[in-house]
């Protein structure tokens, strides 16, 4: 790769660092981390060589970067709450000097409008004189109230993000975070969303902060059960066409799913359940969301503008597990374990449908998530066949899918005696 010579080289060669490193994410946690921090590692280069020009599109990379970063980092066991959480805020205080940059030019802008134009003199050359060649000028985008909301709501993913810390990590209190949203974004975004008509990106973003703000306090005993559905139930009502919205639909569909781990976690510390009637109450709630989570993503798949329709499918059968996991101890729901056959077998449809579409599709990742579900489910069933043929050509892939599910609540203890045997 050659060296940069100019603003634009840096940043070009900073976004492709970017894409590397978001490529790897899923696969390989710690080339993805090389890759970021190389990218980190130029934008600060470009920013010592250029920081005029290079200033305000530095601070915008930079905390998208360090949020990717975060987020990677977050889902590391080894790796202790503070380093994510230190990063998330680093991005944060990034994005803001970017909108305190943004903000000045667009008012620096404006006024110069209200001025006026003042009548410029035509530029006149000798026959002597002729144009540098080697000089090129950096063309900058104008700042617009639409740029100006896209890194106000970049903060407010970023916000989102930290929340799963509260909620996987045992970090404290996320108070700090509220606070955060409702002083320095909640009265910028309202304005900038009047003045862009983008009140969909907003209502889109405010919703999942709202579930995931909700989630944290859930998890760190400032928000009690009820409330916690209830802002999870209300949190796109927003929405006047959600049933038209893929994306919206998805994300409505990823609250319920967390609402229920959330519950499921909670239940392992049994001084958190004072009486049977509460754990009754969290069966209906959980039940409840896990059906809309899957009615949801049924709408969303029938949608034109869905995204990577075989994640969507895989979900869906791990909706029809979580249904089923309802009816083992310590919840014990009657109509879920009544219904354990039949949601099974909804669940092993899910992942045969998922997994031929994937095939067709070429993604490899949900091609073969899904058969490994498929043979687990068949084996549950009582077909192993599948399974032990997968497990010869890759057991460590197979267990690593079967812990997956464990940990995730799609599997049962009882589940794993079988399949052991």
């Amino acid at each position: 790769m050659q060296t940069p010579q100019t603003a634009n080289d840096f940043l070009a060669v900073g976004v492709d660092f970017e894409e590397a490193g978001e490529k790897w994410r899923a696969g390989d946690a710690q080339k993805s981390t090389r890759f970021f921090l190389r990218a980190l590692e130029n934008y600060d280069n470009g920013l010592h060589l250029f920081p005029r020009s290079f200033d305000m599109a530095y601070n915008n990379n930079a905390g998208q970067l360090l949020t990717s970063l975060a987020e990677l980092l977050a889902g590391e066991v080894d790796v202790a709450t503070t380093e994510p959480l230190h990063l998330f805020q680093e991005a944060l205080e990034f994005f803001q000097r970017c909108l305190s940059l943004q903000e000045y030019q667009l008012t620096q802008s404006e006024e110069d409008a209200n001025v006026g134009e003042e009548e410029v003199p035509e530029p006149t050359h000798t026959t002597e004189e002729a144009p540098d060649e080697d000089h090129w000028a950096t063309v900058i985008e104008p700042v617009t109230r639409s740029t100006i909301l896209d890194t106000l709501l970049a903060q407010v993913e970023t916000l989102t993000a930290v929340c799963g810390l509260f909620s996987t990590r045992g970090a404290d209190d996320p108070g700090w975070v509220e606070q955060y949203y409702d002083n320095l974004l909640q009265e910028r975004i309202l304005l900038a969303t009047e003045e862009t008509s983008r009140q969909r990106d907003a209502a889109l973003a405010k919703a999942k902060f709202r579930c995931a703000l909700a989630d944290a306090s859930f998890n760190t005993a400032k928000l009690d059960l009820p409330t916690y559905e209830r802002e999870v139930s209300s949190a796109y009502e927003s929405f006047t066409d959600l049933q038209g919205d893929a994306q919206a639909l998805c994300d409505r569909a990823d609250a319920d799913l967390v609402f229920n781990a959330s519950i499921r976690k909670s239940l392992e510390h049994p001084e958190n359940w004072i009486t049977p009637d509460d754990i009754a109450a969290s069966n209906v709630m959980r039940w409840k969301h896990l059906t809309e989570a899957l009615d949801s993503l049924t709408a969303a798949s029938k949608l034109p503008d869905a995204r990577n329709l075989p994640r969507i499918h895989l979900r869906r059968g791990d909706c029809e597990m979580h249904r089923r996991s309802l009816g083992a101890d310590p919840s014990a729901y009657e109509i879920a374990s009544k219904s354990a056959l039949t949601l099974l077998k909804n669940a092993e449809i899910f992942y045969r449908g998922t997994a031929r579409l994937a095939r067709a599709e070429n993604t490899l990742v949900e091609e073969r998530e899904a058969s490994t579900k498929e043979a687990i489910v068949a084996g549950l069933l009582g077909d192993v066949s599948n399974l032990k043929e997968q497990a010869r050509a890759e057991q460590a892939r197979v267990q690593e899918v079967v812990e997956d599910m464990s940990d995730e609540g799609l599997l049962l203890a009882d589940d794993l005696r079988n399949l052991g045997n």
